[in-house]
């Protein structure tokens, strides 16, 4: 039986779910939608052709009058941790988008609440799922070309079009590139080493002409504990040749590298996925990848609705516990940027940041 979902927060993003993705998987029954800006449920109404009785104001509202398994949250991140409690307090699973919630101490209490009432608490790490890093990251477990010593990431796209532009609200948002997008390299860093991140130096620029309000572009050094080093540079107003949302990855090995890529568009097509290796002394490869019916947004959520249904989740599958070090992560990058020091992981929420120099 499908699991019934109520979905919360819909503006650009939301309604993206609603219309390209929800529809695709069909583990899912959608039975509501809760928005608290009354002209935006009217044009949700329209659009999603939803009944009246199918539309509320608020989550609350909908708990009350539905009968939901499970709570999609695709609201802004500073509304996650509230409404996700709400959802479990009621006995919902819960699927969130990312960036999970906004601090460590909210997610741990999170996670312990949905441990508490035996509840899916799931993060949306959409990168995850799709073939080309589920391959790098097997290739990378198997010690294909051996093991990893040193990785570099490049993501470069240009989006500074008009600081009015309604179509891209990205330009106000804080840290548009290390929470809005560096989120999922970090995590799809974990995934594929299979090893967690100890420290990070980062520094965040605005590039001359930007119309962003906070830096997107930045350049970061982590560390990782079996030594493994990462180099990562995003950019959202780079002036390269534009890479997939994914980034151009290239792993050094002891016998050679691999390199990959995915997500070149917004999870409809595959476009742009592939892995390509080469060992020490020969000619570069292709990787077959396997095939995948869904990816990407759909297979998290058709993931998260077989776990809710079974009570079973995917190795990939970015459980709130197992999270919380991507949001970690993410965090340490943020306060090293701020603060100009080298920021440990695994403290960023335990202790108050060094002054800046």
């Amino acid at each position: 039986m499908p699991t019934r979902v109520v979905q919360v927060g819909l503006g650009r993003w939301g309604i993206d779910w609603a219309e390209t993705v929800v529809p695709h998987v069909p583990e899912v029954e959608m039975v509501g939608w809760a928005e608290p800006n009354p002209e935006v449920l009217e044009r949700v109404k329209t659009r999603l052709r939803a009944r009246p009785n199918q539309c509320f104001p608020t989550l609350d509202a909908a708990l009350s009058h539905t009968s939901a398994d499970a709570i999609l949250i695709t609201a802004n991140v500073g509304a996650h941790a509230s409404l996700i409690a709400l959802a479990l307090e009621a006995g919902k699973h819960v699927l969130v988008e990312k960036p999970f919630v906004s601090t460590i101490v909210e997610a741990e209490q999170l996670v312990d609440l949905a441990d508490r009432y035996h509840l899916v608490l799931m993060v949306s790490q959409n990168f995850r799922f799709f073939p080309a890093a589920i391959t790098a990251a097997r290739l990378v477990r198997e010690q294909a070309l051996g093991p990893v010593g040193a990785v570099r990431i490049e993501f470069r796209r240009f989006v500074n079009y008009t600081a009015t532009d309604e179509a891209y609200g990205h330009y106000s948002l804080r840290q548009p590139l290390l929470e809005e997008l560096s989120i999922h390299h970090f995590d799809l860093m974990r995934m594929v080493l299979g090893q967690e991140p100890r420290e990070v130096y980062c520094r965040a620029w605005q590039p001359t002409g930007s119309s962003f309000r906070e830096p997107p572009a930045a350049a970061a050094t982590i560390s990782f504990d079996r030594g493994t080093i990462v180099t990562y540079r995003g950019n959202w107003l780079s002036g390269g040749v534009e890479t997939p949302y994914g980034g151009e990855w290239h792993l050094e090995c002891a016998e050679g590298e691999i390199m990959w890529t995915c997500r070149g568009d917004r999870d409809v097509t595959l476009n742009g996925d592939h892995v390509i290796i080469r060992k020490r002394g020969q000619p570069a490869v292709p990787i077959g990848l396997p095939e995948m019916p869904l990816f990407g947004r759909r297979e998290s959520l058709a993931t998260f609705a077989r776990a809710v249904e079974t009570g079973t989740v995917t190795p990939f599958a970015s459980l709130g516990r197992g999270n919380i070090a991507s949001l970690a992560l993410m965090q340490a990058a943020i306060a090293s940027a701020t603060t100009g020091c080298v920021m440990p992981v695994e403290t960023i929420g335990q202790r108050q940041p060094p002054k800046a120099r």
